[in-house]
């Protein structure tokens, strides 16, 4: 009987440890389509955002135009990016809602003025595919 309660008490702590882990991260493929008349049409299209330990690339429809470093703090993710041809100078913060396969960012903190496409694009409602 002892034993079965020390071995319900493990499963029980790594179950939560896996979930604590899971809440730090985001893995997977996701995408989104963009119309809008910001930057004159310029970001209308399709978007990923792919994501793997701590590192993201983002595509404008196929082709990689960011890569960048990210960090997770609760629900908020600080996006840095470090390189490609739409890489925003700033970091930019927001909070993140994963519901199922639905990904939503809401903008916490973002210099808009410098990184339009950014906010504009994580405005979307995105959908995993990979």
């Amino acid at each position: 009987m002892k034993r079965l309660a020390i071995g319900g008490t493990v499963a029980a702590l790594l179950m939560l440890a896996s979930l604590a882990l899971g809440a730090g991260t985001l893995s997977g493929t996701y995408k989104t389509k963009i119309h809008t008349s910001a930057l004159r049409g310029q970001l209308n299209g399709t978007w990923t955002i792919a994501f793997e330990r701590g590192a993201y690339t983002v595509t404008d429809d196929g082709a990689a135009v960011i890569h960048g470093k990210y960090t997770i703090r609760g629900r908020d993710i600080t996006l840095r990016d470090k390189s490609g041809k739409d890489a925003c100078p700033a970091p930019g913060t927001y909070k993140f809602t994963l519901s199922g396969d639905k990904l939503k960012f809401t903008k916490l903190s973002d210099p808009k003025a410098a990184c339009v496409g950014r906010v504009t694009v994580l405005s979307g409602t995105f959908t995993k595919v990979a």
